[in-house]
Order: structure tokens, then C-alpha cells, then sequence
């Protein structure tokens, strides 16, 4: 029930209303994935960092290169801290696997490797420097 003098929205408000949503999302929506997409790019880098030290790490404790990113995470190593203490962990913890056991990256691309060199890189396609 109305009383007098009140009116209900129109057709020509609500469109005002719609077209403005329709600005908002347009503007927010792109600069929303620009951000996502910088997060991934640094989430990249300090993966990359953490791996490459896992390696380096390895090398240094097994005299050898790891023959695949996966024995970063199968295999431990033993560090002594103190008298008798002994303190031992994986080389390399990561959240993200593929089918395969292989670690991923935050764009969801499988790490590259070389054994040969021991040389991890990124095969996502815009961070293959990296």
C-alpha cells in the first residue's frame, strides 16, 4: 500500500542502477586478475628460490645432484644441532603436486628441471627467464 506522494523505483532508476554495476564490474574485475595474476609472479619467484636452495642444499650434503625434483621431497637430511641432538626434515616441502609427484608452480605448470646441471626454471609461459 502506497501513500500519497510516494513512488516506487522506475524502470529509468533501476537501468541508472544496473549500467552503474555494470561500470564498477567493469573497471574491478580486470584490476582484480592484474592483482591475482602479480600474486602468482611472486609466489613464483620465491618458489623458484626455495628450490634452488633445496638443490644446492642436496648437493651439499649428498656430494651429488638430485636426479629429479621429487627426491628433494623423498629424501631427508641429517643435520647435528648441539650435543646428541639431532635435527632431520625434507629438502624441499611443497603443497602443490601433479598426478605425476612433481612439484607445480602457483600457475599450475609442472617445474622444469635439468639433473645434469641441477638447474630449476619455470615453464610457465611469460616466466620461462626466471
Amino acid at each position: 500500500m502506497r501513500l500519497k506522494g510516494e513512488q516506487g523505483l522506475g524502470i529509468i532508476d533501476t537501468l541508472i542502477v544496473v549500467v552503474l554495476i555494470s561500470i564498477f564490474m567493469g573497471v574491478l574485475i580486470p584490476k582484480y586478475q592484474r592483482m591475482a595474476q602479480e600474486a602468482r609472479g611472486v609466489a613464483l619467484q620465491i618458489s623458484l628460490g626455495n628450490i634452488r636452495k633445496a638443490v644446492q642444499i642436496y648437493v651439499l650434503t649428498k656430494q651429488r645432484i638430485p636426479a629429479d625434483l621429487r627426491d628433494l621431497m623423498r629424501e631427508r637430511y641429517i643435520v647435528p644441532i648441539k650435543e646428541g641432538t639431532i635435527f632431520t626434515d625434507q629438502y624441499l616441502k611443497t603443497l602443490a603436486l601433479d598426478e605425476a609427484g612433481y612439484p607445480v608452480d602457483p600457475f599450475g605448470n609442472r617445474y622444469g628441471y635439468e639433473p645434469a646441471i641441477g638447474r630449476v626454471y619455470s615453464t610457465t609461459k611469460g616466466y620461462e627467464k626466471w
